[in-house]
């Protein structure tokens, strides 16, 4: 199973679910490509932000970037029993546009 991580938190010794393929449609890395220490840096200096790779267990939570629909998914259950309160509903909505811009900057979109 693929999952995306930030190559600014990713770690050496992971594997890639797929090529990352730069702007002008060339294959930087192919799939299968193991992540040293130099590919991670040259991907961040590059300004790719965003890999998908295999998951091979040894990643924790916080280096997945979750995928966007399940991430809002869950921020609407998690403030569901507050949804009666104007100050939550704004805490969730200001919760929601920051990290939806931190991931929009990250994938360089």
């Amino acid at each position: 199973m693929a999952v995306r991580v930030l190559t600014q938190v990713a770690r050496p010794g992971v594997r890639l679910a797929n090529p990352v393929i730069m702007p002008d449609g060339k294959v930087l890395l192919g799939r299968g490509t193991v992540l040293a220490a130099r590919h991670l840096a040259v991907l961040h200096d590059l300004g790719v932000k965003v890999v998908e790779v295999e998951d091979d267990g040894r990643l924790g939570a916080w280096e997945i970037a979750p995928q966007t629909d399940a991430w809002l998914a869950a921020l609407e259950a998690r403030f569901e029993p507050v949804s009666h309160d104007r100050r939550m509903v704004a805490l969730r909505d200001a919760v929601k546009d920051v990290y939806l811009d931190y991931l929009r900057r990250s994938e360089g979109r």
